[in-house]
């Protein structure tokens, strides 16, 4: 299962609130820790985030080193939401990008 949640831009419509609402809801979630915002315009559920780091720090334990492809494979999600999440990673001192590898810090 990928991880690939919709867009903040796409789901009032979806969920038939206004984009105030549904800004008000996600700080919400946000602050209670139940969803992390990865960058502005990708929120993700905390458990999903939990999940991908321990499957990140249990490849990097074995591999010591994750390419783009192999995380796009470990995630089971596209560019589109792989690279806000490793840069996710990167920010939160987990991993290191060095040249076109990332690497536990």
């Amino acid at each position: 299962m990928g991880v690939e949640p919709p867009r903040p831009k796409d789901m009032p419509a979806a969920l038939s609130v206004t984009e105030a609402q549904l800004k008000t809801a996600l700080e919400r979630l946000v602050a209670a820790k139940l969803a992390v915002k990865v960058k502005s315009d990708l929120v993700m559920h905390a458990t999903t985030i939990a999940n991908m780091r321990a499957k990140l720090v249990a490849f990097l334990d074995q591999h010591k080193t994750i390419d783009a492809q192999q995380w796009k494979d470990l995630t089971g999600a596209s560019r589109k939401f792989t690279i806000p999440l490793a840069e996710y990673f990167d920010a939160e001192k987990l991993t290191l990008r060095v040249g076109d590898v990332r690497r536990k810090r």
